[in-house]
C-alpha cells in the first residue's frame, strides 16, 4: 500500500474514508482520540465523548475532523 493512502493497520477500524484509508501523516494522538470517540459514541458514553473531544480539539486539523466524520458515518 502506498504512503499516500495510509496504513490500514494504523487505523484500528481499518474503515475506508473518502477515496483512501486513514490519511497519511495524521497525528497519532488525533487518530487515537478519533477511534476512542467512535467507540464512546457507539457505547453512548456522553461523559467520555466530551473528554475525548477536548483531547481531539487540542491536536485536530481539518483532515482529522473529516476523518472523524467519516468514521462516525461508517457502518459498524
Amino acid at each position: 500500500m502506498t504512503a499516500a493512502r495510509g496504513n490500514p493497520e494504523e487505523c484500528r477500524g481499518g474503515d475506508p474514508v473518502g477515496h483512501g484509508l486513514c490519511p497519511a501523516g495524521m497525528d497519532p494522538r488525533a487518530r487515537e482520540a478519533i477511534e476512542n470517540i467512535v467507540q464512546a459514541v457507539r457505547e453512548g458514553d456522553d461523559a467520555r465523548i466530551r473528554t475525548l473531544l477536548a483531547t481531539l480539539a487540542a491536536v485536530a486539523d481539518t483532515t482529522a475532523l473529516l476523518y472523524l466524520r467519516g468514521r462516525l458515518h461508517a457502518p459498524e
